[in-house]
């Protein structure tokens, strides 16, 4: 008996002797308890599907959950959801792979706020050598790691902006060069279908791409595949993607909601039925968006991938319902062609009134189309504005405290200096390596500098949001130079010179004019598209004369006449291109007309231009031209609200 009055050797449950084997198991799995309890790092077992098996009791102190609050818990649930893509990727490398990689992520504490840990991750394997578990030790690096965390996290943030701006703009031009001209070029409602598929598979790099018309007249209703487009790479086991067989799937888009599915295997909306359906089939992320018809007809535009998990981010949901706006016109517009051809081989003496419905509906279609095209660029300006000022504010806020600073600290050297005239040798040669004199000149003089370009990068923004003018509706005062000077902002990077075209010179005669009543964000676009044609018709010309490339703007004040009874601004935009022939000119503001090559005009822009300014302003746009001398659009808008 020991003193305590045990005997280690003695199995005291059944009063027989401990061989050394069973003694040494229990004193090893004590020390395994002691070290886990005492540990400073987060230790979690997790199984292959992701829930905890053992939580280290380090988890109470460090993010206050008990190892029993967190036990069976899904793994990723309290990690953030900008952090939680690439923890659940890591995982499932790791279990593929059985090799573990460093990751930092933000954890939430009990308490609501975040902490940031690194966690390096291992595998557990059986006697055969299978994967089982996944061991992941953990340790909070919060204090040294926050403030690098948030300034990286915006970095990234506005560089992801610019680059789904760039991405979306690209995108959106290959878009209109071939989605767009097939849509008008064809009235046959299954060609308009699978060109659709065919370009939305190309653009969003997709494995598969499907359409689905909802048919409410079957026993049971379902979703019946129309058009699918898949590559020849893609690891799918069946290629028709089985959306009739996925309940909770179906009855959102019946609500006409857009689905988003990262990975379906942490997607929690999806039951396991469908999870089991969709992984037999190979299919690991989808995006789902629904577009109805004026004919109420339901379809379902699925983009599906088979290669792990995808953050479909919100440039690539915008360009699909964009798609799907431009699929809904489309359908319509064949629906509706295909009801006057029929009702036009039954009766010719209806013959006036279907032509007369097959041109407002070419009417009503570039209305769409224009409109669409410049409210999402309206909107992608003002988002990538407002994205950009947050950061820039912020740096522009500190600049002053950190000039402030700066002063203090080189005031405090220069008193160290003066009190302390004679510095040690290793100071002496550290000023001379640094050369300190250098940088207490410079240094301020950066800091101006830095101050001036965040200066100037919130001029641009204010440009951008004015250009935009997502924030009014109806008619409210305008500054004319103000729409003119955020328009030229935009198109700033045209007029600089490239390859053997110079510079296009640029001159402004603004004249005292007042503030008028319009649609502000409307005459921005007659703007851009007139600024844009007087652009494209100097690179035209350029091999046909040796003049220097020149665009005028002018704007002045014309008084009442007996045909305008209110006083209007002129707005005179004139360049010196090649000019227009008179037969083309009279076509100028006609729909879909144009003269530029497929791929690089539709046709709409003047036509839009007129009806905002003769029909939303009641003014009037004009062009005059001589062909081998240049061109001049006038524009007159009314100065006071109408009648």
């Amino acid at each position: 008996m020991t003193d305590a009055g045990i005997d280690p050797k003695v199995d005291h449950g059944s009063n027989m002797p401990m061989d050394e084997s069973d003694l040494s198991a229990l004193q090893s799995d004590r020390l395994l308890r002691s070290i886990m309890e005492n540990v400073a790092d987060l230790i979690a077992v997790i199984d292959a599907r992701g829930y905890r098996i053992y939580n280290s009791p380090s988890y109470q102190r460090v993010l206050g959950y008990s190892s029993t609050e967190l036990q069976g818990t899904w793994a990723y649930d309290k990690i953030h959801p900008d952090d939680q893509a690439q923890v659940v990727k890591a995982a499932e490398e790791t279990l593929k792979t059985g090799v573990g990689k460093v990751l930092e992520y933000r954890m939430q504490h009990k308490d609501g706020t975040w902490r940031i840990l690194q966690s390096s991750g291992s595998v557990m394997r059986d006697e055969q050598g299978n994967v089982q578990n996944i061991v992941i030790v953990a340790h909070d690096i919060s204090d040294r790691k926050m403030e690098q965390w948030e300034r990286r996290r915006a970095e990234t943030e506005l560089e992801r902006s610019r680059q789904s701006y760039k991405d979306l703009v690209r995108r959106e031009e290959m878009l209109n060069r071939r989605l767009a001209s097939q849509i008008r070029n064809s009235l046959d409602l299954n060609t308009i279908i699978a060109t659709a598929v065919n370009e939305v598979q190309d653009l969003l790099l997709i494995d598969l791409c499907n359409f689905f018309w909802y048919v409410p007249d079957t026993d049971p209703p379902e979703f019946q595949l129309v058009h699918f487009a898949t590559t020849e790479s893609a690891r799918i086991a069946d290629p028709t993607y089985p959306l009739t067989q996925l309940t909770t799937v179906g009855q959102r888009l019946l609500k006409q909601e857009i689905i988003q599915i990262q990975s379906i295997y942490t997607n929690l909306e999806l039951d396991d039925l469908s999870r089991d359906l969709l992984a037999e089939r190979g299919f690991t992320s989808q995006l789902l968006v629904p577009i109805k018809t004026r004919s109420q007809k339901l379809g379902v535009i699925v983009a599906a991938h088979c290669r792990g998990s995808r953050p479909w981010i919100a440039d690539e949901v915008e360009l699909l319902q964009a798609v799907a706006n431009q699929l809904a016109i489309a359908i319509d517009q064949a629906e509706l062609f295909d009801s006057v051809h029929a009702n036009a081989a039954a009766s010719k003496a209806q013959a006036l009134k279907l032509k007369n419905a097959l041109a407002d509906l070419q009417k009503t279609q570039s209305q769409l189309i224009q409109t669409e095209k410049m409210s999402s660029l309206g909107q992608l300006v003002a988002g990538v504005a407002h994205e950009i000022n947050n950061p820039v504010n912020f740096i522009y806020g500190n600049l002053n405290y950190t000039n402030r600073f700066v002063q203090s600290l080189l005031g405090l050297i220069e008193l160290y200096r003066q009190s302390y005239p004679e510095p040690t040798p290793e100071i002496a040669s550290f000023l001379e390596e640094i050369d300190f004199e250098f940088l207490q000149e410079d240094l301020p003089k950066m800091l101006t500098s830095m101050k001036i370009g965040a200066e100037r990068i919130r001029q641009i923004v204010l440009s951008l949001r004015n250009f935009s003018r997502t924030d009014q509706e109806g008619r409210k005062p305008f500054n004319i130079h103000e729409g003119l000077d955020s328009t030229l902002l935009i198109l700033q990077n045209r007029f600089k010179a490239y390859g053997d075209r110079p510079a296009i010179n640029l001159t402004k005669h603004y004249g005292n004019i007042p503030m008028v009543y319009a649609y502000a964000g409307q005459l921005n676009q007659v703007f851009m598209n007139i600024l844009s044609n007087a652009i494209d018709a100097i690179d035209e010309g350029l091999h046909h004369k040796d003049l220097a490339s020149e665009i005028s703007i002018i704007t002045e004040l014309k008084q009442p006449t007996v045909e305008a009874q209110q006083p209007t601004v002129v707005i005179r935009i004139a360049d010196n291109g090649q000019g227009i022939p008179e037969n083309i000119r009279q076509k100028l503001f006609d729909p879909f007309f144009t003269t530029k090559p497929v791929g690089k005009g539709t046709g709409l822009g003047l036509s839009i231009s007129y009806q905002i300014v003769v029909e939303k302003h009641q003014g009037k746009l004009e062009c005059f031209s001589t062909f081998g001398e240049g061109t001049e659009f006038r524009i007159e808008i009314p100065i006071g609200m109408p009648a």
